[in-house]
């Protein structure tokens, strides 16, 4: 049985911890799969703990593994994975280094040595689009899309409430919370009413929740008219797969790239075109697009490169 260590953001909300769950739970026909948590929720020195904790089990540990597959987003995420990734390097074990980040690119291009950096890792990214971006500024790269968990599934038996709009994700700027709420605030007079999680924000038409349970988030995907994602960026949204894998109609921004056609775009910040596309949401054909982000799919993937990797 051959072992992959998944290091990363394990414990804590968001996408890329979620992929990394998804991932060590179904890892690939004759793979095992372990997590090493290398951030914290907590303050500064909370997070420097965790990542000096990380370096530890790497530097006495790594050589248990075959394959070290780190995941990274940009700025501080990137720096103290590099340093997990050179500790892993000189344990003579194979490295991936998987981006997760929509604004990797304008990181990258400011950071002048980043190919030199990269050069001894097996780079992964989250579509065709990251690899065109990526691949003249960092070097060569895969592309592997990001997996759908195999727990959310669709349930006719739930009637989905009408004028029920969803909006997961933590309140940052770039998600786009601010104009949701606008979008909110606009439709709330026709009875439409927007419930946000990552936020206990709450007023007429607007209902936050904080972060909630797999089960709670499962059950309001399950039950809403559409989910919302107006982000300024995005790798590859993970609530958009698990939107779509439960039923649920997504309107996305257009700043989002390679939207599939079974998920209605809307020009980012545009709010006449975002109330005319809720207005009219309905939900697409998106079999075929699942399909592709079926576990089963992505771990085919996952086990050629994996396998590639320790024959060299």
């Amino acid at each position: 049985m051959r072992r992959v260590l998944h290091v990363g953001p394990c414990n804590t909300p968001g996408g890329m911890a979620k992929v990394i769950q998804i991932l060590s739970e179904n890892p690939p026909n004759s793979w095992s799969a372990e997590i090493l948590e290398s951030h914290s929720k907590g303050n500064i020195m909370a997070k420097l703990l965790a990542w000096r904790k990380a370096q530890t089990y790497l530097k006495n540990h790594a050589k248990k593994f075959d394959i070290i597959h780190i995941h990274s987003a940009a700025g501080w995420s990137y720096k103290r994975k590099l340093s997990l990734a050179r500790i892993a390097l000189k344990q003579k074990t194979q490295v991936v280094f998987h981006i997760h980040s929509g604004q990797f690119d304008q990181f990258a291009k400011q950071r002048k040595n980043i190919r030199e950096e990269l050069q001894s890792v097996n780079l992964v990214v989250l579509s065709n689009y990251w690899r065109e971006k990526l691949q003249p500024i960092i070097g060569d790269c895969l592309v592997i899309e990001n997996p759908i968990d195999p727990k959310i599934t669709t349930d006719e038996t739930i009637l989905r409430k009408p004028k029920q709009l969803l909006l997961l994700g933590r309140a940052d700027p770039v998600k786009g919370h601010g104009f949701a709420f606008d979008i909110a605030r606009r439709l709330q007079k026709e009875g439409w009413e927007l419930v946000a999680t990552g936020t206990k924000h709450s007023e007429a038409g607007i209902k936050g929740l904080g972060w909630v349970s797999e089960q709670e988030k499962l059950r309001l995907l399950q039950e809403s008219t559409g989910i919302l994602i107006p982000s300024k960026f995005e790798g590859q949204p993970l609530v958009m797969l698990e939107a779509l894998a439960a039923g649920c109609p997504v309107i996305a921004s257009d700043k989002i790239p390679e939207l599939p056609s079974c998920v209605i775009s809307a020009t980012h910040e545009d709010l006449d075109e975002w109330e005319k596309a809720i207005t009219g949401v309905s939900r697409l054909d998106s079999k075929d697009y699942l399909e592709s982000h079926s576990i089963a799919t992505i771990n085919a993937n996952w086990q050629d490169f994996y396998g590639k990797l320790i024959e060299n």
